[in-house]
């Protein structure tokens, strides 16, 4: 053990708890990727008992927190800016700082976490996919004012909450389904009576 090392990883995982992302709270407040991280890990252990699939519950607490901290180095960008080009620039940053998050833990298991979350192959990566897509839900769920949403891009985020593909990211778990339904149908009545806007529109035609 290098306490100098350990305390290094400490001051950039603080970073995290002011590192903000593009969604909401309900106080108004963005949301930073440290609460974030928190809610799908209080979410795994909310769900574990209704879990179709057997999963490493440590190993998907541990990604649910782990998942976003190559950010705390490289920043969050918003999805609606990821181009080629700088979804390019934006894995070539996270690979630096995975690198710079393992030097200073020397823990293989932290970086097969990284890799296994990106490769989304186990019951483990895909559950805290999962989990990913369900707190941007709740945020849009949650938000004080969720008129922001739609001002980016021609309403590209709405058009991702309410695409098949997300939908069908749950069809592995009929619980978290449910759940995601559930969600889904209430920022759907938002939509409906704070914008007067009808979800269908950002349906595949």
């Amino acid at each position: 053990m290098n306490p100098e090392k350990l305390v290094d990883f400490i001051k950039i995982s603080e970073r995290l708890e002011g590192e903000h992302r593009l969604t909401h709270l309900s106080n108004g407040d963005n949301q930073t990727v440290a609460s974030h991280s928190w809610n799908m890990a209080n979410m795994a252990i909310m769900f574990w008992p209704y879990l179709n699939n057997n999963v490493d519950m440590n190993r998907v607490l541990q990604m649910c927190i782990l998942h976003d901290l190559p950010e705390a180095i490289a920043h969050d960008v918003p999805l609606h800016k990821q181009t080629p080009l700088a979804k390019q620039q934006k894995q070539q940053d996270e690979m630096h700082a995975v690198a710079t998050i393992n030097a200073l833990l020397d823990d293989k298991n932290i970086a097969s976490l990284f890799a296994e979350y990106e490769a989304r192959q186990t019951p483990e990566s895909r559950l805290v996919k999962m989990l990913d897509i369900l707190d941007t839900g709740v945020q849009h769920m949650c938000a004080r004012d969720i008129s922001y949403v739609g001002i980016y891009e021609n309403s590209f985020y709405w058009k991702l909450f309410f695409s098949d593909d997300f939908a069908h990211s749950f069809d592995v778990e009929p619980a978290l389904k449910k759940v995601y339904n559930e969600i889904r149908n209430r920022v759907a009545k938002r939509l409906k009576q704070e914008q007067n806007i009808d979800v269908t529109v950002f349906y595949k035609k």
